[in-house]
């Protein structure tokens, strides 16, 4: 089952149940210590970059966060806008965040046990600007390298 997350007050939690792949529960983002927070800088750069893309729009693309295998550390996040004609969302094992414009992250399960109680953001620096998981209250330390 989908979950979408809707990141604006305004909506009372709805109780998950199966329902018909037409009709997808939405419930507030509680940012509760397994949930995720999404900033409005990390929505706003989907929103920008989706109005970039001659190919899409906004309600075509998503940022899929994942967690890979990989790095010194032993993981790595892994960020990617994607075209949902290239890569549907799981309805049994995704999560979606989206907010009031449309803006979408989606998070499958298994990397969602990995960064609960994270932030993810939109951070710009002076030599770099990227999408970030930040704040891991799972992780114990963090390498250079990304």
């Amino acid at each position: 089952m989908v979950v979408i997350t809707k990141t604006h007050s305004g909506f009372e939690p709805n109780q998950s149940q199966d329902l018909p792949k037409a009709e997808i529960p939405v419930f507030v983002n509680t940012a509760s210590n397994n949930d995720l927070t999404i900033t409005d800088a990390c929505y706003q750069r989907i929103r920008s970059l989706a109005d970039k893309r001659k190919d899409a729009n906004l309600e075509d693309l998503y940022l899929r966060v994942y967690v890979d295998a990989g790095g010194c550390s032993g993981f790595q996040y892994k960020f990617e806008l994607t075209l949902e004609t290239d890569e549907a969302i799981d309805p049994d094992d995704d999560v979606v965040y989206e907010n009031d414009d449309g803006a979408r992250v989606v998070v499958d399960n298994s990397s969602l046990e990995l960064i609960a109680g994270s932030k993810i953001d939109f951070v710009q620096e002076m030599i770099k600007s990227s999408f970030a998981v930040v704040e891991n209250p799972q992780s114990e330390s963090a390498c250079g390298c990304g």
